[in-house]
C-alpha cells in the first residue's frame, strides 16, 4: 500500500472547500447592490480558482492510481470502468439534486465536472504511456484549444443553453467543446496533475513555470488596462473568462495551481505530519472530496427548492457561505471514520476490486 501524499490531500481539501464556497455563494440570493463590492470580487476570485485546483488535484490522484496498475487490458478495465460508470451516475444525481426545475442550475443530462473525471478515467490509459514530453505537448495543445476553436466554445451561449443538450450529438458537443467543463481545455488540468505527480512540486521546471505564469499574469493585467477591457469575468468580454475557459484564464490559473502545489509540498517536506494542527484537518476533506462534492449539493438542492425568504445582504451571505464551506471539514472527517466504505470513494474501490477478480 502506497503512503499517502499529504500535500495532495491538503490540496484536494482546499479545493473542495473552495468549490463548496463558490457553489453556496452562487445559490444564495444576494442584494443586487452587492455585486460590485470588493468582497464579491474576492468570492468570485476564489470561485475562479476552485475548479482548476480541484481538477488538477484530482488529475494528480488519477495519475497515481493509474500508475499503480499493471498495464494489461483486464487491469485497465477494472480500474477505468467502475470509475467512469459511477462518476457518470453521480453527475446525474447531482443534476437531479440541483435541477433547474427546483431552483438549481443543471438539467438532468448536463455534463459537469464529474463527467469530466469520468471521461478522463477512460482517456488516461491511452495517454499515460506517452511519457512526460508527449503528455506535456498534449496539455499545451489543449490549453490553446479555446483560441484555435474560438468559434465553437460557446462564448455567446446563455447558461440555459450551456447546461442543455438535445440528443446525443449535442451532449457530446457539450462534453467536448462548450459545456460547463468541456474536455477542451479542462482535460489539460488533469494532465497537469499527472505531470506534477511525476516531476515533483519543487522541481526547477515547476518553479520556472510559476515564474513564467506570474509574468504572463502581469501582462494580461497590463493588456486589460491598456485596451480598456475587463480583466476577469465569469462570462462575457474579458481577458480571462471561465465560461468558456479562455486560453489566458487556463495559463493564469495553472500558474497559481502550480504555486499552491510548490508551497504545500515545501510545507510537507519541512513539517510532515507536524503540519497537522494547521493543515491536517483538511486531509479528510481531501480524501473524501467526492463525498463532499455530492453531499453539499444535497444541502444546496434543498435550500434552493424551499427557501423563499428575502435576499441576503453581502455580509450575511459571506457568513452563511463560510460556515457551510468550513462545516464540511469536520463532516468529512466524521463520515470517513464512521461510513467510509459507504462513500462514493468506497463504492469505486469496491467495484474496482470486484471487477479485477
Amino acid at each position: 500500500m502506497n503512503e499517502r501524499v499529504l500535500h495532495l490531500d491538503w490540496m484536494k481539501g482546499i479545493a473542495i472547500v473552495c468549490m463548496v464556497q463558490v457553489h453556496t455563494a452562487a445559490a444564495l440570493p444576494v442584494e443586487s447592490s452587492s455585486v460590485d463590492h470588493p468582497l464579491a470580487f474576492l468570492a468570485a476570485a476564489i470561485g475562479g480558482m476552485a475548479a482548476p485546483l480541484f481538477v488538477t488535484a484530482s488529475g494528480y490522484g488519477i495519475h497515481i492510481s493509474a500508475s499503480n496498475r499493471e498495464r494489461t487490458g483486464r487491469e485497465w478495465v477494472s480500474w477505468a470502468v467502475p470509475r467512469a460508470t459511477l462518476l457518470f451516475l453521480f453527475q446525474i444525481v447531482i443534476n437531479l439534486l440541483f435541477h433547474v426545475d427546483r431552483g438549481g442550475s443543471f438539467n438532468t443530462e448536463t455534463p459537469g465536472v464529474l463527467t469530466l473525471f469520468a471521461a478522463s478515467s477512460l482517456i488516461i490509459p491511452l495517454v499515460i504511456g506517452r511519457g512526460v514530453t508527449g503528455r506535456a505537448a498534449f496539455m499545451i495543445l489543449l490549453v490553446i484549444c479555446p483560441t484555435l476553436f474560438s468559434g465553437h466554445t460557446g462564448a455567446d451561449m446563455t447558461w440555459t443553453e450551456r447546461v442543455s443538450s438535445d440528443g446525443l450529438t449535442e451532449w457530446v458537443q457539450r462534453l467536448l467543446l462548450d459545456g460547463t467543463y468541456p474536455l477542451m481545455p479542462w482535460f489539460s488540468y488533469v494532465l497537469l496533475g499527472g505531470l506534477l505527480a511525476e516531476i515533483g512540486g519543487n522541481s526547477g521546471v515547476a518553479r520556472a513555470t510559476v515564474g513564467f505564469g506570474m509574468v504572463f499574469t502581469l501582462l494580461t493585467i497590463v493588456f486589460s488596462w491598456n485596451q480598456g477591457v475587463n480583466w476577469a469575468l465569469t462570462e462575457g468580454v474579458a481577458v480571462l473568462t471561465f465560461f468558456p475557459a479562455s486560453t489566458a484564464f487556463v495559463i493564469v490559473s495553472m500558474s497559481i495551481v502550480i504555486l499552491v502545489k510548490v508551497l504545500l509540498s515545501r510545507v510537507e517536506e519541512k513539517l510532515g505530519s507536524e503540519a497537522s494542527p494547521i493543515l491536517g484537518h483538511l486531509e479528510s476533506a481531501g480524501r473524501m472530496s467526492l463525498t463532499v462534492y455530492v453531499g453539499h449539493f444535497v444541502i444546496l438542492g434543498l435550500f434552493v427548492a424551499y427557501y423563499r425568504g428575502e435576499d441576503f445582504a453581502l455580509l450575511g451571505s459571506l457568513v452563511v457561505t463560510l460556515v457551510h464551506a468550513m462545516a464540511w471539514i469536520p463532516i468529512a472527517s466524521y463520515y470517513q471514520v464512521k461510513f467510509g466504505p459507504y462513500s462514493p470513494e468506497g463504492m469505486i474501490r469496491a467495484f474496482s476490486s470486484r471487477l479485477s477478480k
